[in-house]
């Protein structure tokens, strides 16, 4: 079986790089300045801080590395420039809070890091802070520009400095503009076709939400609830695996079929667990929505992901989330405590500050017409995901489903992974290179509707079809359980 699938993502591998080496070698262009001229050179208010070349080594080609900072801010951007351009562009999104340029070429290509899959297809590959430079977001208390670039307008200023720089650089304008982020990075690529879309031409959104005023609430809720140790976290999650795993057609310790998952920790946990009423009152709470009178469902509960090893940290996980927010953005009270929150009193002001005022979360009109010209948008979100909820990115893509009618089903794909947690990690499939399939889909016209993904020990162990919404994979019935060929997505 093992070698079954190293065979198979052996054979992948090479045709995936013709692939992009086909795309790229039509329209290749070469530099018309030498990469120490970029040096202290003003590009959209944004100066060059350092310029260097960067020799090619193992698969990457050489390219010239440039730091740069827009003028007086604490926004830093990093681009590279390859020494063969293809005339794509590809732009990474950050994490948490950003204050630091994400790794722009992590050695292995993920489904949250597209840059080194990019920059051997020839594309200026481009990061930023997110407009300042603390994780914990302290830099934006009572600082409104800051804030307005973490929220989206980094996203922009980012994109004119790649594209000023490309100009001057290459001499040509960029064919091909993509981006790609996950956790608040997803955020940031539907905030880039919501309200940058003119500048893109797709993007990629990993565990993203649409609900920032909602998943705040949902962090702060959760940091006071008496949830037990993650031993027993653990426990719990395995009780739904061992009612929910067979709802696929097989036991392969996924619940892939979670949506005719009806766990209840309270009937559904063994006796000798000894878990408490208050505990599994707690865990059910992890599982439901906020909603409130006058605004309906704000946001969606969790799955069943409770083993995730950031569970170990739980309440304090959604404390130190939800606290980055509302002392450096909603209140400016850099000391205000989780423990005086509740969802009746704070929701509004949250929402007012967030959405009225910064505008966090892309708006379905943006994304509507997105799509609408032709644009491309991919979204994937894990199953067990416990800081972003799937739900409630389901939740926020039926409503664009909605408004966008046929465009949407044309032009935009959403993947649920099931048993994959926060932007990877856990018991599914988590493993695929989304940003080769989004060129394939722009530039080729190839949709992206029979992709795999792996799960990798050192080495593939298994794989699964990702299955387009509201599909899954289910086990066929014969064949080797871990191999994707042996499923078919089933609505």
């Amino acid at each position: 079986m093992l070698e079954h699938i190293l065979v198979t993502s052996t054979r992948l591998l090479p045709l995936m790089l013709a692939a992009c080496a086909s795309i790229s070698s039509s329209a290749a262009v070469q530099p018309v300045l030498a990469c120490v001229n970029l040096l202290n050179t003003n590009f959209e208010n944004v100066v060059v801080t350092a310029a260097r070349a960067v020799p090619a080594i193992d698969q990457l080609p050489g390219y010239c590395e440039v730091l740069a900072t827009e003028i007086g801010t604490r926004h830093d951007m990093k681009a590279l420039l390859p020494e063969t351009w293809s005339r794509r562009f590809y732009q990474q999104g950050g994490s948490g809070m950003d204050g630091v340029i994400p790794e722009l070429i992590p050695q292995n290509i993920t489904a949250t890091q597209g840059g080194s899959a990019a920059l051997k297809a020839g594309a200026i590959v481009l990061g930023n802070n997110g407009g300042h430079r603390d994780r914990t977001g302290a830099d934006l208390l009572d600082n409104p520009n800051a804030t307005e670039r973490y929220a989206h307008t980094a996203i922009g200023i980012a994109r004119d400095f790649g594209e000023a720089l490309a100009r001057a650089y290459y001499g040509k304008p960029t064919q091909f503009a993509y981006y790609q982020g996950c956790s608040n990075g997803g955020r940031g690529a539907l905030n880039a076709a919501a309200k940058y879309g003119t500048k893109f031409d797709a993007v990629i959104a990993g565990s993203p939400t649409r609900s920032d005023p909602g998943v705040t609430a949902q962090w702060l809720r959760l940091s006071q609830l008496p949830l037990p140790q993650y031993d027993k976290l653990k426990a719990v999650a395995a009780a739904a695996v061992l009612k929910c795993d067979r709802l696929d057609g097989v036991q392969d310790g996924i619940i892939s079929n979670w949506r005719a998952c009806e766990f209840d920790p309270a009937k559904d946990v063994q006796v000798a667990l000894q878990l408490t009423p208050v505990e599994a009152a707690a865990i059910k709470s992890l599982m439901s929505d906020i909603e409130l009178p006058n605004s309906g469902t704000v946001y969606s509960g969790y799955g069943y992901g409770f083993g995730d090893k950031s569970m170990k940290f739980s309440s304090k996980l959604y404390e130190f989330l939800g606290l980055g927010y509302m002392r450096y953005i909603v209140l400016n009270e850099p000391k205000w405590e989780a423990a005086n929150f509740t969802v009746e009193v704070y929701f509004e002001r949250i929402r007012s500050i967030l959405e009225d005022k910064y505008q966090f979360d892309a708006e379905t009109a943006g994304l509507q017409q997105f799509l609408d010209s032709g644009k491309k948008i991919l979204v994937w979100h894990g199953s067990d995901d416990t800081i972003d909820s799937h739900r409630d990115t389901i939740r926020k893509w039926d409503e664009l489903e909605s408004a966008a009618g046929a465009m949407a089903r044309q032009n935009a794909r959403l993947f649920i992974l099931p048993g994959v947690q926060h932007c990877g990690g856990g018991a599914g499939a988590d493993t695929f290179d989304p940003f080769t399939a989004m060129m394939n889909w722009v530039e080729k016209g190839v949709a992206p509707d029979g992709l795999v993904a792996t799960k990798l020990d050192g080495v593939p162990v298994s794989s699964r079809p990702l299955c387009r919404h509201p599909s899954y994979p289910r086990y066929r019935g014969a064949g080797d359980i871990n191999l994707a060929e042996n499923y078919r997505c089933t609505p």
